[in-house]
């Protein structure tokens, strides 16, 4: 499940926006910084009370929803559709195959936004890390940084990239992209970038988008399948 789906389940399953930006947390602290992960439940130490407790529970929204997501049939089967229209686009040999699962995921982002407004969920994107301000970084201590050993400039590099991850998502084109073949198709560029695989030329770009564009009426019905789906946390 990617980031936005998650910040939406969250805040649905809670009426709480700071825990839907918490949500997301997971997500960005692997972009930022591929050995940060959420510890689970215990990570977080005590009780806490505020805004940080919000913050908190919703990083166990997302480690909930996951495990979830990932053995259920709205994901297992999507990833395996996505699968199939790479290899029918003809891009099995550029190893997307290994990208169908992250891919997948971005797809239902897209059917949210078609869903919910991409204006109506980047306002509430803002709204939730205003929300948050000033508590990504003892979240990220609790769950990371204050149990590991990482060196001061590790940690400020981390920070200045979660800053300009969450600039990015606030202007928009980013998370609009998702919405559309193509948008997903560049995004999955950037996946492929980051893990070291070569480049697609335009006409496999082209060729990728045209194949998620045709996945999008599946992303849009298994979404409403994942919006009534309870909320993973114990009552």
């Amino acid at each position: 499940m990617n980031f936005l789906l998650h910040r939406h389940l969250a805040e649905a399953h809670t009426g709480s926006r700071a825990a839907g930006a918490g949500a997301m947390l997971p997500d960005l602290w692997r972009m930022a910084d591929r050995r940060v992960r959420p510890r689970g439940p215990e990570g977080a130490g005590g009780p806490l009370g505020g805004r940080l407790a919000e913050v908190l529970v919703g990083i166990q929204h997302h480690v909930a929803s996951d495990h979830w997501f990932h053995g259920h049939r709205v994901f297992l089967e999507g990833e395996k559709l996505v699968a199939a229209r790479i290899r029918e686009a003809g891009l099995a040999a550029k190893r997307m195959g290994l990208l169908a699962h992250v891919t997948w995921e971005m797809c239902l982002d897209g059917a949210l936004l078609r869903r919910a407004g991409f204006e109506a969920t980047r306002a509430a994107l803002t709204e939730g890390f205003s929300a948050i301000e000033g508590d990504f970084d003892p979240a990220a201590t609790m769950h990371h940084f204050g149990a590991l050993g990482r060196t001061a400039e590790e940690r400020a590099a981390f920070d200045a990239r979660m800053k300009r991850l969450r600039a990015e998502i606030e202007r928009g084109p980013w998370i609009e992209g998702y919405q559309y073949g193509e948008g997903i198709a560049l995004r999955v560029s950037g996946v492929r970038a980051r893990l070291g695989l070569a480049p697609l030329d335009a006409s496999d770009h082209a060729r990728l988008g045209h194949a998620l564009d045709d996945v999008a009426r599946e992303a849009d019905a298994i979404l409403e399948e994942i919006l009534r789906a309870p909320s993973p946390l114990p009552d």
